[in-house]
């Protein structure tokens, strides 16, 4: 499988504060049959406006950390981008991080005061880039109708896998769930952090029961080959 969203890379947000911590991690993605994670770190979530050089070249040092330590799991860079009125200028002067140098770029939104996440979307397609929606059932005021204009305008949508095995509630699994049912999910991920490990293994034995395993495997391995954020 493949985990578009996480939060491994060590010292820039509040997913790791170390090496050896962010190597548990995913040792245990491996475990779970995890074979390729894109480390996707927090640009303006709370304290964290991170340096794009910075992430980079902590990026960089891991990477090599990684296969010295032969763990077996390949991984990428990309970021979740909170979104506000900078984001347009940020984009153009190369300030923000798209998943593994691509034209894909991971939006994240406030959960729960209101954001134009439609017209945020439709902006950063009119520049040449392709948005990803994260974690889109922790936006109480997403309604059903703007998921589906979001994906007409060309957005992908991701869904966390703690939603599809119910460890964030009934309201969010049933989101998730009739959100998968339209068709409307390109990906389910874990956005793991230390202490917060969720099973993509799980949620993929889920959605395959519930759905058939051609959805799962989309959802979970094929669209992030598909659309080449890996």
């Amino acid at each position: 499988m493949t985990d578009i969203h996480s939060h491994i890379l060590p010292f820039v947000d509040d997913g790791s504060d170390s090496y050896e911590k962010s190597f548990e991690m995913l040792k245990r993605a491996a475990e779970y049959g995890i074979t390729n994670v894109v480390l996707t770190p927090h640009f303006k979530r709370g304290v964290y406006g991170n340096n794009t050089e910075k992430v980079k070249q902590e990026f960089e040092k891991f990477q090599i950390a990684v296969k010295e330590q032969n763990i077996p799991v390949k991984v990428y860079l990309g970021q979740e981008i909170l979104c506000d009125s900078k984001i347009y200028e940020d984009l153009k002067n190369g300030n923000l991080l798209t998943f593994n140098d691509s034209k894909y770029v991971f939006l994240d939104f406030d959960y729960f005061e209101y954001s134009d996440i439609a017209d945020f979307a439709y902006n950063i397609k009119a520049m040449g880039y392709i948005p990803v929606i994260a974690h889109i059932e922790r936006y109480k005021y997403l309604s059903a109708n703007t998921l589906i204009s979001l994906k007409n305008d060309g957005a992908l949508i991701q869904v966390n896998a703690a939603s599809v095995t119910g460890k964030y509630g009934r309201a969010f699994k049933k989101k998730v769930f009739a959100a998968i049912k339209s068709g409307l999910v390109d990906f389910v991920a874990t956005d793991t952090h230390y202490g917060r490990q969720e099973s993509l293994e799980q949620a993929y034995k889920i959605v395959a029961k519930r759905f058939g395993k051609e959805t799962a495997e989309k959802l979970f391995l094929k669209n992030a080959e598909k659309f080449n954020i890996i």
